[in-house]
């Protein structure tokens, strides 16, 4: 027997959508593999029931440790921080919270998980603070403004050194809680908050993961991944794809195998990609002259429905 520890982190905003990535972690795990699920979640954060009733129904799911962080429990609950949402922070300190647990892999809520996760979760990280992914940005292309960026960011801070993309963490909870000063003593204008501040703080203290465990969907692999690791994705050995700029329940706008999967998933907890479409295109609706009408992007909507 198999036993994994997968963290999640969110509010309201987002129960929905860690409710569907729990179903993929779940419902593509091996017959041996048992799942302990953490979530982190704000105050007020809805989504406890239908997420244990996931858990529950799967062979793989062990157990829901469900844990509201207050305010004075965040460390990063601070004024130069409030203009982000407190969650953004709490991937950086589940080592206070879970003083037993010895490693946890945190999942963004944005992540469909296409394979069992055991050969992950058992890496090697004893040395290190955390394993993580390097990000997908191109920063061999000068022409391309994220990666020039993250390439600056990078000369700045990580003397030139790779920077990890933090959707997909495998965090060594003992060696964070070792090293945890250093998240407060790095001091450097953030952009990306928390994956920002866990590059600097833990430069030197972070393995390499595989491509395959943090694939974002739809862009080419760029020129900083080996030729073995390009083969992999391009042969369909992907075993974690983040949606954060992918829009999943979108049919129009994701590939057919991203929106494949989340609208199995989505379904079988009682969802559906059309309802995530409609709350992300209510959220972004900008309100006309015309009562009741509102625009998002070049869709027109009247009482909240689209029309043509």
């Amino acid at each position: 027997m198999d036993k994994i520890s997968v963290l999640y982190c969110f509010d309201s905003n987002f129960w929905r959508m860690a409710a569907v990535s729990i179903e993929s972690l779940l419902s593509t795990a091996n017959a041996t593999t048992r799942i302990t699920v953490y979530c982190m979640v704000t105050p007020g954060t809805k989504g406890y029931g239908k997420i244990k009733r996931i858990i529950k129904s799967h062979k793989s799911g062990d157990r829901l440790i469900w844990h509201v962080v207050k305010p004075e429990e965040n460390p990063f609950n601070t004024l130069e921080n409030s203009r982000w949402n407190p969650a953004v922070f709490y991937r950086c300190f589940p080592q206070r919270l879970f003083k037993d647990v010895d490693k946890i892999l945190y999942l963004n809520t944005v992540t469909l998980v296409f394979h069992d996760l055991v050969e992950l979760f058992n890496t090697d990280i004893s040395d290190y603070a955390f394993a993580a992914v390097v990000d997908m940005a191109p920063v061999n292309d000068v022409y391309n403004t994220v990666g020039a960026s993250i390439k600056d960011f990078s000369d700045k801070y990580l003397n030139g050194g790779p920077y990890y993309n933090s959707g997909v963490l495998l965090l060594n909870l003992k060696n964070m809680a070792k090293y945890e000063h250093l998240l407060f003593e790095t001091k450097i204008p953030l952009r990306y908050p928390s994956q920002d501040l866990l590059n600097a703080a833990f430069v030197g203290k972070i393995k390499t993961l595989p491509l395959k465990y943090n694939l974002a969907p739809g862009i080419g692999v760029p020129s900083h991944f080996s030729p073995k690791e390009a083969e992999e994705i391009n042969t369909g050995k992907h075993v974690i794809i983040d949606c954060y700029y992918a829009k999943p329940y979108d049919k129009q706008s994701t590939n057919k195998l991203v929106y494949n999967m989340f609208d199995k998933c989505c379904r079988k907890v009682g969802m559906s990609p059309e309802k995530f479409l409609k709350v992300e295109q209510n959220k972004n609706a900008k309100s006309t002259f015309v009562p009741h009408v509102k625009v998002s992007g070049k869709t027109i909507l009247f009482f909240g429905m689209k029309i043509n």
